[in-house]
């Protein structure tokens, strides 16, 4: 089985705090990815959803807590009723939460990987995947991040490293 995990389409990394125009860019293929892997697979959106005391408040200051419209999916991915929504308070959407037990429940040994940022949440997303014995795929066109160059980065990392496959959407 196949999942999607929709990292940190939330409003204050597409919209607020840490928003950006390629973060806004990302929307409407992941919109379609969405809506491709809930007729074929399981949805996942991971959202950072910090509490005060989070080891990342001390590097980026508060974002994302939990609780406020900042930490919220952004209304443009409408969420499914069967979709599955997991709080993160790092940056590994893996790291203390259910996000590997409820992938192996639906017997999801291949995650696809999209959203923000490609060489923060993205990065560490597919680590967590990766030392977990799950196929990770990224998804190019439907991650971003706060410039070029640390977007391909990250994608090379990720291939040479994790050994991730990088596709389109387009391909998917």
């Amino acid at each position: 089985m196949k999942a999607l995990l929709v990292v940190d389409m939330i409003y204050d990394f597409v919209y607020g705090k840490f928003g950006n125009e390629a973060a806004k860019s990302i929307v409407p293929r992941i919109r379609i990815l969405v809506e491709r892997f809930r007729a074929n697979g399981i949805v996942v959106f991971l959202k950072d959803s910090h509490r005060p005391g989070d080891a990342e408040l001390k590097v980026w200051g508060q974002h994302a807590m939990q609780g406020t419209r900042g930490s919220e999916i952004i209304e443009a991915l409408k969420l499914g009723e069967n979709d599955i929504i997991v709080e993160k308070h790092t940056y590994d959407g893996f790291f203390s939460t259910s996000l590997s037990e409820s992938l192996k429940s639906h017997s999801v040994d291949e995650v696809y990987i999209c959203g923000v940022a490609t060489d923060i949440c993205v990065l560490h997303t597919a680590f967590g995947a990766f030392i977990r014995g799950f196929s990770v795929l990224v998804v190019r066109d439907a991650c971003a991040s706060t410039s070029y160059e640390a977007h391909m980065w990250a994608l090379k990392y990720m291939k040479s490293i994790y050994g991730a496959k990088i596709v389109e959407s387009d391909d998917i």
